[in-house]
């Protein structure tokens, strides 16, 4: 889709025509997707993400502006924070341990250097607590700080470095477990 064309389909979803949000949606789908399985328990819960995530873009397509920059990233801060929301949701009640003065092993430089497709990442994601899954999905994949991330949370900023400090080394264990397992069959 032409840049002229997203901006055509745009002004057609500020009218509400369903034939411009089928073609938003069809558009972007799949990088949202991609996008929805990093933060979801499961492809069902992805997929709820996903559309929940355009109906609010849909419902607040009168705040989004060119000014804003490029509808993609709006789009994308939509659905992340779709999912956090459905991940909050989920788990009322669970309350989040707030962890300060705790010194992160390792340095900042968080970075998936594995050999690994995006879905066994994704598969290596599910298996970590679910607040733990969000901040280094908002961390690693979608570039914000700890204080950022902190903010969007109502977590210390201490608590986020934790978080990522823990992803890092449970997704450094399961993916080397995985490994040592295929080179012995």
């Amino acid at each position: 889709m032409s840049q002229d064309e997203l901006y055509i389909h745009i002004a057609g979803c500020r009218l509400n025509d369903r034939c411009s949000q089928e073609a938003i949606y069809k558009h972007f789908y799949k990088d949202m997707f991609v996008t929805c399985k990093r933060y979801a328990e499961d492809p069902h819960d992805a997929l709820t993400i996903l559309n929940d995530g355009f109906l609010k873009a849909f419902t607040n397509i009168l705040k989004y502006s060119a000014e804003l920059g490029d509808f993609k990233p709006w789009l994308k801060t939509i659905i992340i924070n779709t999912a956090i929301d459905h991940t909050r949701n989920r788990k009322k009640g669970t309350q989040v341990i707030h962890i300060d003065n705790i010194q992160e092993q390792g340095n900042d430089d968080f970075q998936l250097n594995f050999n690994h497709s995006m879905e066994e990442v994704a598969q290596h994601l599910k298996a970590l607590p679910s607040v733990t899954r969000i901040v280094i999905n908002l961390f690693a994949f979608d570039g914000y700080d700890y204080k950022e991330i902190a903010e969007k949370l109502g977590i210390s900023e201490s608590t986020s470095r934790w978080h990522v400090s823990e992803a890092r080394k449970k997704l450094k264990q399961s993916m080397q477990f995985k490994l040592s397992k295929e080179h012995r069959i």
